[in-house]
């Protein structure tokens, strides 16, 4: 089961590459989606820089963003992310095996 986590972002340049290096150094290892709104302050750089697949939303605004990632994303699950919210390996693997076993 592939998961994707979908972070929209907003001028988040200051935490995005530890956002996105966190959440890529999960087990198993998710696909991480940045849809930004059109931010200007270096935030898609640095998330791309990260190793995140980024993308511009085509109309700024939370639910515009998280459709568009969610549009692109190849997993099974979803997860939406806030740029500023960590996301436990233990919250993580427990989300999964409760997934894998309803």
């Amino acid at each position: 089961m592939k998961v994707s986590i979908v972070i929209p972002t907003f001028n988040e340049a200051e935490g995005i590459r530890d956002q996105v290096l966190r959440c890529l150094s999960l087990d198993p290892r998710p696909e991480v989606i940045v849809v930004d709104g059109a931010s200007e302050d270096g935030t898609l750089a640095r998330a791309h820089h990260a190793g995140a697949t980024t993308l511009v939303a085509p109309i700024r605004g939370r639910a515009h963003q998280m459709n568009a990632g969610a549009a692109i994303a190849t997993g099974d699950i979803l997860i939406f992310l806030h740029a500023d919210v960590m996301l436990p390996q233990a919250a993580y693997a427990g989300m999964r095996h409760i997934l894998l076993s309803p």
